[in-house]
């Protein structure tokens, strides 16, 4: 269940239209519908994956088709706050993943920046995720 910081300078609008996006995010993944989710991203989008260097801008495309096969997904989200143009949201994430014919359990937490368009619309501009299991 979210949390949501009283006062953070975001209207009622803003949480529902962040909150909007990440329904349509997990099932972006799950399709492996990479058009969709960079849609849903700046163009100085940064992914901060875990055990793994930084992907940013026109990268992110080629990471994300040698990402996974994402069998499930689930993302909870447990607080957003922010400011003006700048939003922030964590929570948890968790996938069953396909890796060489084998499914494979991840249990983790996420953080992502968002930042408002011109047009209003909220997007990704930071993503980043990492397991709840040690190394």
């Amino acid at each position: 269940m979210a949390q949501v910081i009283d006062g953070t300078g975001l209207t009622a609008d803003d949480l529902l239209a962040i909150r909007g996006t990440f329904e349509a995010w997990r099932d972006a993944c799950v399709r492996r519908d990479w058009d969709a989710l960079l849609a849903m991203c700046t163009d100085d989008i940064v992914f901060l994956p875990p055990g793994e260097s930084t992907v940013e801008g026109a990268g992110v495309r080629g990471w994300l088709d040698n990402f996974p096969v994402i069998k499930a997904m689930s993302l909870d989200i447990d607080r957003i706050e922010g400011a003006g143009h700048f939003a922030g949201v964590r929570g948890a994430v968790r996938m069953t993943l396909e890796v060489s014919g084998q499914q494979l359990e991840f249990d983790g937490k996420y953080t992502d920046l968002f930042r408002k368009q011109p047009n209003g619309r909220w997007l990704y501009a930071l993503v980043m995720w990492n397991s709840n299991r040690p190394a």
